[in-house]
């Protein structure tokens, strides 16, 4: 799988991966938000740049290095709930946070293909390259 990276806020182009746990964090519960620390921002105690934060209290619910996978910070979260949990409920909720990040990169594809969908079929151009092609107005191929 490619790696892609969408842009932020504040200028930064951030991993698609994060930018969907952090729709996926704010899904599962709206008060709590996906932070990060810049790298110039990180002192040596900085081990874990990742947190979810409660918006709410402004407490830290749960810190995450950046060798952690999204599906493991999105494990993690779940499981916060029943920390004595059995193995059983951790491989459950591992299983849905891969589920669920599946699902987000499934539905952000299929929101892309419409976006390009959408501009086929009601662009004014009398040809259009797409794809690596020339289409007529038509959407027939040019040579």
């Amino acid at each position: 799988m490619v790696q892609t990276f969408v842009p932020s806020d504040d200028g930064r182009w951030v991993n698609s991966d994060f930018e969907r746990l952090a729709r996926n964090v704010q899904d599962y519960d709206p008060s709590l938000q996906l932070c990060w620390i810049p790298p110039e921002n990180r002192t040596r105690e900085d081990k874990k740049p990742y947190a979810i934060v409660d918006t709410r209290t402004q407490t830290v619910v749960l810190h995450a290095s950046e060798l952690d996978t999204p599906a493991d910070i999105l494990t993690s979260l779940y499981l916060a709930d029943d920390k004595n949990g059995s193995p059983l409920d951790r491989l459950e909720a591992h299983n849905l946070a891969i589920k669920n990040l599946q699902l987000q990169e499934w539905q952000d594809e299929r929101e892309g293909m419409m976006d390009q969908a959408k501009f086929l079929m009601f662009t004014p151009l009398h040809w259009v390259k797409f794809g690596g092609k020339k289409l007529d107005d038509t959407r027939r191929p040019v040579e």
